[in-house]
């Protein structure tokens, strides 16, 4: 269930049942809200499932409130990761999370549902605002990745001495680090050094952080800036690139950088969940401070004169792909837990 967009005829041609559901991502419109909720509960009556689970926090917070309705007892609620609401310092979101504290509360620490996370500080920081306990929650590494299809390709592109090739794999979003890394670019670029900026995704006009058309019509100026968009198959794209820099200033669990650790791509991130629990800082890749674009120009400037180093980056960080982050492994955990909510193997053919 979800709304319509571009992957929807693909899920279908998988052979995959699609609900739409109506529901808005940045809505806080209370009657569209009410309707999501209504519509939810329309579908869950009439699927009758004996298990949901949810992705995203809208989707968790309505969806647990429909399944309850609906009659459908067993419940997965997955944290990709937390908002401004649960990390902010400023008065506003203090006083909003007060606000919405027993909301939280009252979902996450519903009768026989579980909360999933992606990364130990988010299920940390949730227990510790009491928001759920350690009983109900289960740590599962994201989504994984196909080791399989993700792998080093001989046929790379991208060759030190010539124009080094940068990739930032992201939605142009503020909260991407897409500012600190033009900063950090233009500061290198004064400096001699020759690179060029790949940036593969677009702006979100569903993000109020994204960057508005005006400034994304700017970077499609500059010669230096090449702007891809959404990007389908992004093996290629990482084989061809000398680093993978996401500065993001917190993330669930980034799956771009663990596509790119899988391709044995040097990746320079940000020490901040979601992004460290990827990258071993000094063995897997770089970890620099969150929103310095000084720091960030200084890792790439030292990867780009020393590519052996960045090449034994890229080499370890497969090998933590491979005994952390493989699909089949996240899988085995999620199909595990279905199991024990259900309280019976899954068929066959599920598994």
């Amino acid at each position: 269930m979800a709304p319509y967009d571009g992957y929807t005829e693909s899920l279908k041609s998988e052979g995959l049942q699609v609900d739409p559901w109506l529901v808005s991502r940045s809505s806080i419109n209370p009657f569209l809200e009410i309707r999501a909720i209504i519509d939810l509960i329309r579908i869950y009556r009439r699927k009758k499932p004996a298990l949901v689970h949810h992705f995203t926090i809208k989707a968790c917070l309505y969806g647990t409130i429909a399944a309850k309705i609906a009659g459908v007892y067993k419940v997965i609620n997955a944290v990709t990761g937390l908002g401004h609401v649960f990390l902010g310092n400023r008065k506003r979101h203090r006083l909003l999370r007060h606000c919405l504290k027993p909301l939280y509360r009252a979902v996450f620490m519903a009768r026989r549902a579980t909360v999933v996370f992606q990364n130990a500080d988010d299920q940390e920081r949730l227990i510790n605002l009491g928001i759920t306990d350690d009983s109900r929650t289960r740590l599962i590494r994201g989504s994984g990745v196909d080791i399989h299809h993700f792998i080093p390709l001989k046929d790379n592109a991208g060759q030190y001495g010539q124009s080094i090739k940068v990739l930032f794999p992201s939605r142009v979003i503020r909260e991407k680090g897409i500012k600190e890394l033009l900063l950090a670019c233009k500061e290198l670029w004064s400096k001699g050094v020759k690179l060029e900026l790949l940036i593969a995704g677009d702006i979100d006009d569903g993000n109020r952080s994204s960057l508005s058309g005006e400034e994304f019509l700017a970077l499609q100026a500059n010669p230096l800036i090449h702007c891809l968009g959404h990007v389908t198959d992004m093996r290629r794209l990482y084989a061809s690139s000398d680093l993978v820099v996401l500065p993001s200033w917190r993330e669930g669990l980034s799956r771009s950088l663990i596509e790119a650790a899988a391709m044995e791509r040097p990746i320079i991130t940000t020490d901040v969940p979601g992004c460290r629990d990827v990258v071993d800082h000094g063995r897997s890749g770089l970890l620099v401070p969150v929103q310095d674009s000084r720091a960030l120009s200084l890792a790439i400037r030292l990867l780009i004169d020393n590519p052996d180093l960045a090449r034994r980056f890229g080499q370890t960080a497969r090998e933590k792909v491979v005994a952390e982050f493989q699909v089949s492994l996240v899988n085995r955990d999620t199909l595990n837990h279905y199991e024990m909510l259900l309280g019976n193997p899954l068929p066959k053919e599920v598994i």
